[in-house]
């Protein structure tokens, strides 16, 4: 890189707004416990189960796919419906 190329690169650093804000960083764990403690209850729970040995058994497995079942089916439809209640708001705005 040629030293012209360099100045203008550091010209352009130093003039710079010095009022543009950095995005939020994203929130630690600890605040993600606070907003969610039954979630991260939960978590912690299956982590403990799995790691302790819970799964290996032929009961623990089957415990797992049941509340995976159930949560899986909770994610589709909450999916489903979210798509089916936003479905041509961009029209209807006149965003596209």
């Amino acid at each position: 890189m040629s030293e012209a190329a360099v100045n203008a690169v550091n010209e352009t650093g130093a003039t710079a707004e010095p009022g543009i804000i950095a995005p939020p960083l994203a929130p630690t764990l600890t605040e993600r416990v606070r907003e969610r403690p039954l979630l991260s209850l939960a978590l912690a729970g299956l982590a403990g189960f799995v790691t302790g040995g819970g799964a290996s058994s032929r009961t623990g497995a089957a415990m797992l796919m049941l509340i995976a079942r159930i949560w899986l089916r909770r994610a589709a439809t909450d999916a489903l419906a979210s798509a089916v209640t936003s479905y041509g708001t961009a029209k209807r705005n006149g965003s596209a």
